[in-house]
């Protein structure tokens, strides 16, 4: 059998078997709600949806499929305590697996090496997030990925543009590599081609204020998307205490006005002086790259935002020999995967779809986020390590070298409770 399909097969075969048995209660819960009030009454309600509208827009089609089958009689299941039925969830899920799929194309395309997509594609905080959470990450990725394609073709700034525009209306993130390509055209003195760019922003990101104003409220964005993802002061998580870095580990630092010094700024500076000297792609995946990981450190961040750096450092590390840093993706998802599972959730909160903690001494003890926080920006900080270093191979050591920070944090936050003494928890 052909490598390519082995591997399609492979990571389709994990998705689809954990897809209709797992699923965030509260998450996958609430995208049915909203679908299952289209389909069963014709009303659409975004002013209350979790998520920017397009990804109501997304499911719609998806979901259409799993109503046409229930009105032609089919039979589904509630599994234990989830909130969603087990062929429902499948079709919530389906846009995120094929999504995954996409982007494993689309790696395989840029890079022209199949262990290169394979790393992303078999990566298991990448399966967690899209086909056991039900989270619509990939997504986003999928459009992101297709303009750094595009971007490999001459003449095709434009197209580029458009996707990471369409990536940007899915999950915040996707304007960052957006802004990247516009100052990019702004150094290269490509007048026209600025204009083209900078007029399909404002189209896109205009229709987008538009329906959000329309369906939803203008202010609840602002405060519970742009301000959060920029990290600024004011900005609040729709749905519950969102996990923030910098603001676990220096509780203080929320009292200035804001946090990330806008995350944009000191990518796309840097950015500017490098395409001065060299105008190319690694250029561009390299500091969306580090906007990701500044993403998750210094934003009001969920847990699954953890997964964005993942494809960008693998096509990172293929477009510039850094094995280390493509192997390090897999031990990067697997180590995150198990944080978010034990200490960001309760370990059963998928699987069953209650909160029952498997191994209590590992899920459920004091300032838990604390040393969620502390072992994960050491993961984040590796990842720059990787990426700014000059190629080398992955060192094995990093691997006890993460357990121990892991341990240490659990004995300085937990065990010692460091935290309280200090008032901070």
């Amino acid at each position: 059998m052909n490598r390519r399909l082995l591997v399609a097969l492979s990571g389709l075969a994990v998705r689809f078997a954990l897809a209709p048995a797992t699923g965030h209660p509260y998450d996958v819960g609430s995208f049915a709600f909203y679908q299952r009030l289209y389909f069963q009454y014709g009303i659409v309600d975004l002013k209350t949806f979790p998520t920017l509208p397009t990804l109501y827009f997304v499911e719609l089609p998806f979901y259409s499929m799993y109503a046409l089958l229930t009105a032609h009689g089919l039979g589904d299941y509630q599994l234990l305590y989830h909130t969603s039925f087990m062929i429902e969830t499948v079709f919530l899920k389906l846009p995120y697996v094929l999504s995954d799929l996409g982007i494993f194309l689309l790696i395989l395309k840029i890079t022209g090496r199949l262990w290169s997509a394979t790393l992303f594609f078999l990566n298991p905080l990448v399966i967690l997030v899209s086909s056991a959470w039900g989270m619509y990450d990939s997504l986003m990725l999928l459009a992101l990925m297709g303009g750094i394609l595009l971007m490999t073709r001459a003449g095709s700034n434009m197209g580029s543009s458009l996707l990471m525009l369409l990536s940007g209306i899915v999950k915040l993130f996707g304007f960052l590599p957006y802004g990247l390509l516009l100052l990019g055209s702004i150094v290269g003195k490509r007048v026209r081609a600025f204009g083209i760019q900078l007029a399909l922003g404002i189209a896109v990101i205009g229709g987008l204020l538009l329906v959000i104003t329309f369906y939803g409220g203008l202010s609840g964005f602002l405060t519970g998307f742009a301000f959060r993802f920029a990290g600024l002061s004011g900005g609040t998580s729709t749905y519950g205490q969102p996990y923030t870095i910098v603001y676990l580990l220096f509780p203080r630092l929320t009292s200035v006005p804001f946090m990330s010094g806008f995350l944009l700024i000191p990518v796309a500076f840097m950015y500017l002086l490098e395409q001065r000297k060299n105008p190319d792609l690694v250029t561009f995946v390299k500091w969306t790259l580090v906007g990701s990981v500044m993403a998750s450190i210094l934003s009001q961040s969920e847990p699954q935002w953890l997964s964005w750096s993942i494809p960008l450092a693998v096509i990172y590390g293929a477009l510039t020999n850094r094995t280390g840093l493509q192997w390090y993706t897999l031990v990067y998802g697997a180590t995150s995967a198990f944080l978010i599972m034990t200490q960001s959730q309760a370990g059963g909160y998928l699987v069953l779809g209650t909160k029952t903690f498997f191994i209590p001494f590992v899920e459920q003890y004091q300032n838990i986020l604390f040393v969620y926080a502390a072992t994960t920006f050491a993961l984040l900080m590796l990842m720059l390590v990787y990426t700014f270093r000059k190629p080398i191979k992955f060192k094995f050591e990093i691997v006890p070298a993460i357990v121990l920070v892991y341990l240490l944090a659990y004995f300085w936050f937990s065990i010692l409770n460091v935290p309280g003494v200090l008032g901070l928890a």
